[in-house]
């Protein structure tokens, strides 16, 4: 049975400020295969964001970033924030937009998220740009019409469903049509290298080889 590709999502929660030295990349490169990092929300970089994606870098780990999709703030803003954050390194892994929030700000709903994916794409061209999202919040929130939930369709997903062998996936995507699966949110921090207690943990939906040649 092959080895399965798992790595952490963190973000400044991960770090305790009453602690110096911040997240321990070098042993989460010990026991993970890659690492997705919280660039940030709405308007708000997240406070971590540089140094944990600078020494994840240093330690080796292939990284991806995401952005938490906020509906108090104009799509295209947060698009260009989070590009403009990461500069010229946009990482190894996707661009992850994150769609799960429940604020009911002005800018609600799926013709939103369809702005902030087109002006991400606009921005960095060939990058490629993945979804999150659970099974339960896609269903009671993506459109209904064929047509415009298809255009989703186009970005790999990131799906979040824990306690379950495998994973609900919602259309448009099928049953095995997923990039990664955020499995837990109780993995072991301590082992992973941070300061919370638990962490998430993803896994990555094929072996070693196709990880590596993505």
């Amino acid at each position: 049975m092959a080895r399965k590709i798992i790595g952490p999502d963190v973000s400044f929660y991960q770090d305790s400020p009453s602690t110096p030295q911040g997240i321990d990349f070098v042993r989460m490169n010990q026991a993970a295969d890659f690492v997705i990092i919280r660039a940030g929300q709405n308007i708000w970089t997240d406070s971590d964001f540089k140094d944990n994606w600078q020494r994840a870098k240093q330690a080796g780990l292939p990284r991806g970033s995401y952005w938490f999709y906020d509906s108090r703030s104009d799509p295209k803003q947060q698009a260009e924030l989070w590009v403009n954050l990461l500069g010229s390194d946009r990482g190894e892994l996707p661009m992850f937009a994150d769609l799960e929030e429940s604020y009911h700000g002005p800018f609600a709903g799926w013709t939103h998220w369809k702005t902030f994916l087109e002006r991400i794409k606009s921005l960095v061209g060939n990058k490629e740009i993945s979804i999150y999202t659970a099974y339960y919040y896609w269903r009671d929130n993506a459109p209904t019409q064929p047509a415009e939930l298809d255009y989703f369709h186009r970005y790999p997903l990131w799906i979040a469903n824990y306690g379950t062998s495998q994973p609900l996936v919602p259309k448009p995507w099928s049953a095995n049509e997923w990039l990664f699966w955020q499995y837990t949110d109780s993995g072991d921090g301590f082992y992973y290298g941070v300061e919370s207690l638990e962490i998430d943990l993803n896994n990555f939906n094929g072996d070693a080889q196709a990880f590596a040649d993505r």
